[in-house]
């Protein structure tokens, strides 16, 4: 999409398509540090419960995470966390995938990984227009690949990071040729990715997990969902999944009514 991410976002929550903001979710102590394990799926539990970054980060380090949101904000925004504003903005807040991409590969590059370079950000905007977006973390070997279009299978693209579409997930290149692995993926209301502190969280619980090098190959199958336009039963068979993790009952999917959509 040509629309830039701040003017989008803008709009949705004007629109306010996502309305889960009104609704509270409580978490207790135990329950940030399994959506800290959960990973990035668990982000809307820390947007919505409305959990100081402080007392995220404090979890952080007491799971003894490799790394916390101090780490984050020191190598994605050369900025000291004991400096930031109560809302955790300092004017960073990336508004595409290859900002976030470059984000992520600074965290990462700090932890001492020697190929941080080759880790991005993807995106699949599809529901942007329903207040929704699909997002994974990959690694790529090359800055230059030969895809076929993801909406147009019939058409080959040279892509580099200069193309928007550079940042989608490609499963094989134009041969057939085993392309980008996944390490983390979620299916998140916009919002959530909004502001700056949530930008943070999100970084943060993307970099732990690309740390883990753990490939998660149930990607490729929510995406084609996803592009086919059954985008929520993507979001609530994510939601059940760490509803269960975090001994909620009732998710922020059912507190939207997303079920009656």
């Amino acid at each position: 999409m040509k629309i830039s991410y701040q003017l989008l976002f803008a709009f949705l929550l004007t629109a306010g398509l996502s309305c889960a903001h009104s609704q509270i979710i409580s978490l207790e102590t135990n329950q940030i540090a399994k959506g800290i394990h959960a990973g990035v799926p668990a982000l809307p539990y820390f947007v919505y419960s409305k959990i100081s970054l402080p007392v995220i980060n404090e979890n952080f380090k007491s799971i003894n995470a490799a790394i916390t949101l101090e780490d984050t904000y020191r190598a994605a925004y050369h900025f000291s966390f004991d400096d930031i504003p109560a809302d955790g903005n300092n004017g960073q807040a990336f508004g595409n995938m290859e900002t976030a991409s470059r984000h992520l590969q600074n965290i990462l590059k700090s932890r001492g990984v020697n190929d941080s370079e080759k880790y991005f950000m993807t995106s699949i905007d599809t529901a942007n227009d329903d207040g929704f977006i699909l997002i994974a973390a990959i690694y790529r070997p090359g800055n230059t690949i030969n895809v076929f279009n993801k909406f147009n299978f019939l058409a080959r693209q040279t892509l580099s990071p200069e193309d928007p579409a550079f940042f989608r997930a490609y499963r094989t290149d134009d041969s057939g040729k085993p392309l980008d692995m996944v390490y983390e993926w979620a299916a998140l209301p916009i919002e959530c990715l909004y502001y700056q502190a949530y930008q943070a969280v999100l970084l943060t619980l993307t970099a732990n997990k690309i740390l883990e090098q753990k490939e998660k190959n149930d990607y490729w199958a929510q995406e084609r969902q996803w592009i086919a336009g059954n985008y929520l039963s993507v979001i609530v068979k994510q939601d059940i999944k760490v509803c269960q993790a975090l001994g909620i009952e009732k998710g922020f999917t059912q507190r939207q009514k997303i079920y009656n959509q």
